[in-house]
């Protein structure tokens, strides 16, 4: 009896997971986020007020991207950036790494890695 039990729980659970896999799958892609992810090391120039440029990088608005300092060393400085995208089009991290490049003291931008991926 007790093994009917278990057999039948094991069922359900299929059954369950089944049914959670097929409505996944009903959802159009269209509606998913892509989200591409990239982290950029700034050069700062040497006459460039170190910090007042690191707090310009972190709080510059950016339009769909948030961005995160990740640290600095001498005068570089590595920053994440995070843009909701749609499909392989990454203009609005092109807008972002643009936009942080022409902060005042900011001498050189160099994109270290790019990720896409769904979110």
């Amino acid at each position: 009896m007790i093994w009917h039990q278990q057999a039948h729980g094991i069922r359900v659970s299929q059954y369950v997971f089944v049914l959670a896999v097929a409505g996944f799958g009903a959802i159009p892609q269209q509606t998913i986020a892509a989200q591409v992810q990239a982290y950029a090391m700034f050069e700062l120039a040497p006459s460039a007020n170190a910090s007042a440029t690191v707090e310009k990088l972190r709080s510059t608005s950016l339009s769909n991207c948030l961005q995160l300092v990740i640290g600095s060393h001498a005068r570089d400085v590595v920053v994440h950036i995070a843009c909701d995208e749609r499909g392989a089009d990454t203009s609005f991290l092109n807008q972002a790494v643009l936009t942080l490049s022409g902060v005042d003291g900011v001498s050189r931008a160099t994109i270290v890695s790019l990720k896409l991926g769904a979110t």
